[in-house]
């Protein structure tokens, strides 16, 4: 099983993604560091994963996870693409 790990810090807050590729393909969604979303993705991808940051209104935005390989993650938020490097 592979298995790797995105991050990016945006606004004071931190978005980190946790993808394990094997038979199936899983991940995880943490913003500062707590689990908002976890789950086995189906197809080949890409995957989109999306919650919102703890702001006050709450700021949407979305993970994309391309299927290449290694993965590439990027992080989508008013209208911005941030790429999302992998930590090691």
């Amino acid at each position: 099983m592979r298995q790797h790990r995105f991050h990016r810090d945006h606004g004071g807050h931190s978005v980190t993604v946790f993808l394990r590729q094997g038979l199936h393909t899983e991940a995880e969604l943490l913003v500062d560091g707590k689990e908002v979303g976890s789950g086995r993705l189906t197809g080949r991808g890409p995957w989109v994963l999306a919650d919102a940051l703890p702001e006050d209104p709450p700021v949407p935005f979305t993970v994309r996870i391309g299927p290449s390989d290694p993965p590439v993650c990027v992080l989508e938020i008013a209208g911005a693409a941030h790429p999302m490097p992998p930590v090691v």
